[in-house]
């Protein structure tokens, strides 16, 4: 009766263990679902955005780099779970003097590009 028992209990753990492999916080960049989002409709602030949406990661850092031209500015967030980070530019961005214009701008979460995308900058 024990034995049998033991290999029941044996039984559930591994099925447990195989239903949620794969589920667990802290999964690698690529295998979470990113989604990014971009509202240039004021005028002298962009508001950028990212998030895990099904929270696989747990926490993380996004890092936001606008271009135009040879011009560069830098930018962080972080959140956790599936909150997202909102980054405003240019207050929140690291550079001098943001002129008017149509930028680049490129997601990163641990180094790893997850979207690019373009905005419009009004002053």
């Amino acid at each position: 009766m024990k034995i049998k028992i033991a290999y029941i209990n044996l039984a559930l753990t591994a099925a447990i263990l195989v239903v949620f492999a794969g589920q667990t916080a802290g999964q690698s960049v690529n295998e979470a679902t990113w989604q990014t989002s971009v509202d240039d409709s004021q005028r002298g602030v962009v508001t950028l955005g990212v998030r895990d949406k099904w929270g696989t990661m747990g926490s993380f850092t996004a890092k936001f780099v606008a271009t135009i031209g040879k011009k560069t500015y830098r930018g962080q967030m972080s959140s956790s779970q599936d909150n997202w980070a909102y980054i405003d530019f240019p207050r929140e961005f690291q550079g001098s003097g943001p002129k008017a214009g149509t930028y680049r701008v490129t997601f990163y979460v641990k180094g790893v590009v997850i979207a690019r995308d373009r905005f419009r900058y009004r002053p």
